[in-house]
């Protein structure tokens, strides 16, 4: 019995859905998607949804589209612009005014985008003539010699307009900074050529604002303190190096790297160690007058 009610339901049911089926009306096709090729197809569209508002005498927002010609976009491209961006957004043909289907529209988009980026004039005015600051003229000095070099030792502080010092109208160049830039060359290029007649002499001091407790960034792995410092050696030589440690205590200890002991002190050049300064041990002062 229940599998007859279930078979006879389902036979109702299908009946019901033949009979809506076969009542309800075929759904209207949507109007076909013009596809925009040409300005004259462009200019068509416009004038279909577009000239009621905008054309004559009092053209809605000011905008005359009638009097804008597709086929030189260039010629007003500004008002081209504003007409794309109003398509994109929606807001042309307003609602409640005939629009075309959202393909066409797009096409519309499209083709008007196209030939605008076709037309578009790039303005690139020319850099204002100015003398090279202080990071200008290293970057150069290591693009042409392959040296890096400090140019505050050899060159002043630049003037800033507004916080920028590459301003060409804050770039004066006085009788005295002309000097420096020429007494720079000189030195700069004996650097270069390896050409020292006299002993030259360089100072590097820990920044006392620096921990020697810790890591710092650039050391071996394992290290802690120390001080990395950038030299350019000007020509092939002998070279003396001297560090000098300060004693923790004031002064008083007679270890001059703490009182940890076991520790050594390595000096490295270009990532090459050189020799041990300090062995595991305490010196006695009488030793640490002679090293």
């Amino acid at each position: 019995m229940k599998n007859r009610l279930i078979l006879a339901g389902a036979v109702a049911i299908t009946s019901v859905a033949f009979v809506l089926h076969g009542q309800t009306p075929a759904a209207p096709k949507p109007a076909g998607a013009a596809t925009i090729a040409s300005p004259a197809a462009e200019g068509a569209l416009f004038k279909q949804y577009c000239f009621a508002c905008h054309s004559g005498g009092a053209p809605q927002a000011g905008l005359n589209i009638d009097k804008l010609d597709p086929a030189n976009v260039e010629k007003d491209a500004e008002k081209w612009e504003l007409v794309v961006r109003k398509l994109r957004a929606g807001m042309m043909p307003p609602s409640g005014m005939p629009r075309p289907n959202v393909d066409t529209r797009e096409s519309m988009i499209v083709w008007l985008e196209n030939e605008l980026d076709r037309h578009r004039v790039d303005v690139l005015p020319p850099p204002g003539l100015h003398r090279l600051n202080r990071t200008e003229y290293a970057n150069v000095i290591h693009d042409l010699l392959g040296i890096e070099i400090d140019p505050g030792k050899y060159l002043p502080s630049d003037d800033s307009t507004r916080g920028f010092d590459n301003v060409a109208g804050g770039l004066s160049l006085s009788p005295a900074l002309l000097e420096g830039y020429t007494s720079a060359a000189g030195k700069i290029s004996r650097l270069a050529i390896g050409d020292v007649n006299s002993p030259v002499q360089a100072t590097f001091r820990v920044p006392e604002d620096t921990s020697q407790d810790y890591h710092i960034e650039g050391m071996p792995f394992g290290t802690r303190g120390g001080l990395l410092a950038k030299y350019e050696f000007p020509a092939d030589g002998d070279y003396a190096i001297k560090i000098t440690p300060i004693s923790k205590g004031n002064m008083g200890d007679t270890n001059p790297f703490g009182e940890i002991t076991g520790e050594k002190l390595e000096f490295l050049l270009d990532g090459d160690r050189l020799r041990h300064v300090h062995p595991g041990r305490k010196f006695t002062r009488d030793e640490m007058n002679e090293r």
